[in-house]
């Protein structure tokens, strides 16, 4: 029953992989066509073909989703709720680490609280002692005033020295008690908000107990889940488990090298250029998409452009190339372009994955419509293509309205 079940998942994949070669092939006529075709009456004839081509790729395009649905059909119960629960445990994952980053936060400001109303309760105490010494010393000289002391003057020089001095400390007086009172408010100000932090961190570190909890118990309900796995489930499990820290892998290195890029450009806006021939087309869009290879669910950070091995991959707009080389999987030979900052102070980056062939270095600056790679199947591809992304501050976003100017 294993071996059944294993030799028709492999059959099905098997099918995929000779569809989308034949959309592949379909894309390599196509260019090889639009760049050899001189005859106006043979062009003519071929635009047919291509049109007759393209329908029919559709088609296969329709009939590989058919059966891209059917693996994930063939993916057992027990395999989806593992996937499905073990993407629920990175969700909570990240929610702990965000409620135990704020937690720290607040108990820093709840430290810099505590030592700010400390130092100014020192200054509090000090200046209040000061003034009571004052008061007494007022107290002790009884009846004496200002005016007696300045009466008493042996002369003019004596009495302008006497009434110096008494402003002096006249204005002392007034500026102690003004800040006394200023101290006293903001003593109280800061006890208010360390007793509302202090009450907060209760509550986010009850949270935190919670989401504890709860990603504990889910990850022993996925381990028992993967206790009643058969062989062949447990092998395709450990080949998608293999995908996911390949695809994160590459997310990180990705993130560095946009995290590394410190060229100071300016982006210069407006509608970015087809990545390689105008005759081509998109086969993939972005968004959520079942994967062709590993028949897992997962995030399509980009769009797939069909064409031939060896076709020019353009640049999307102006800009520097701040990562050019092969990875292992993932997208095999890539390049990432550094566009700038735009007005609204977004970095603007571009991808383009699966080259045959890389033709620009790390730190070469590039205009709109330089070639940048050939187009290929390098990587985790299933036919020749190129992958194109456009990440705004690290996060990819639908390369769509770059390319139309749309939102």
């Amino acid at each position: 029953m294993i071996n059944t079940k294993k030799e028709k998942y492999t059959s099905i994949v098997l099918i995929i992989l000779i569809i989308f070669s034949f959309v592949g092939y379909s894309f390599a006529d196509d260019n090889v066509t639009n760049e050899t075709n001189t005859n106006e009456s043979t062009h003519s004839n071929r635009v047919l073909t291509l049109q007759e081509q393209q329908e029919q790729v559709k088609q296969n395009l329709e009939h590989a989703k058919e059966q891209l649905q059917y693996v994930e059909g063939e993916l057992s119960s027990s395999l989806l709720q593992i996937q499905n629960l073990e993407e629920r445990i990175t969700e909570y994952q990240e929610k702990l680490d965000k409620v135990n980053g704020e937690y720290q936060e607040i108990q820093k400001q709840v430290n810099d609280t505590q030592s700010e109303m400390e130092d100014i309760q020192s200054k509090y105490d000090r200046k209040n002692d000061l003034l009571k010494k004052r008061l007494v010393a007022l107290y002790k000289s009884g009846t004496t005033t200002y005016l007696d002391v300045l009466l008493h003057s042996s002369d003019i020089i004596d009495f302008i020295s006497r009434y110096y001095i008494i402003k002096t400390i006249i204005e002392y007086d007034s500026k102690s008690l003004f800040q006394l009172s200023e101290q006293k408010q903001k003593i109280e100000k800061l006890a208010n908000e360390l007793k509302e932090k202090k009450a907060n961190m209760k509550i986010i570190k009850a949270q935190a107990e919670e989401q504890t909890v709860v990603l504990t118990n889910t990850r022993t309900i996925v381990e028992n889940h993967k206790l009643s796995l058969t062989e062949s489930e447990q092998k395709l499990k450990s080949e998608i488990d293999a995908y996911i820290r390949q695809q994160q892998e590459l997310e990180n290195l990705i993130q560095y090298a946009i995290s590394g890029s410190t060229y100071d450009l300016q982006y210069s806006g407006g509608v970015m250029m087809w990545p390689t021939y105008t005759t081509s087309y998109i086969t993939s869009a972005y968004g959520t998409r079942l994967h062709p290879i590993q028949g897992i669910i997962k995030n399509h950070d980009g769009i797939d452009i069909g064409g031939a091995t060896g076709d020019p991959v353009y640049a999307a707009a102006d800009g520097v190339i701040i990562y050019s080389a092969f990875n292992t999987g993932g997208y095999g030979n890539m390049v990432m372009i550094d566009h700038g900052i735009n007005e609204e102070g977004i970095k603007v980056v571009t991808l383009y994955g699966h080259g045959s062939k890389l033709l620009k270095n790390v730190g070469e600056v590039v205009a709109k419509g330089d070639v940048i790679m050939e187009m290929g199947s390098t990587g985790n591809s299933t036919g020749p293509h190129v992958h194109f992304e456009v990440r705004e501050n690290g996060v990819a976003t639908d390369p769509k309205k770059y390319l139309s100017g749309e939102e």
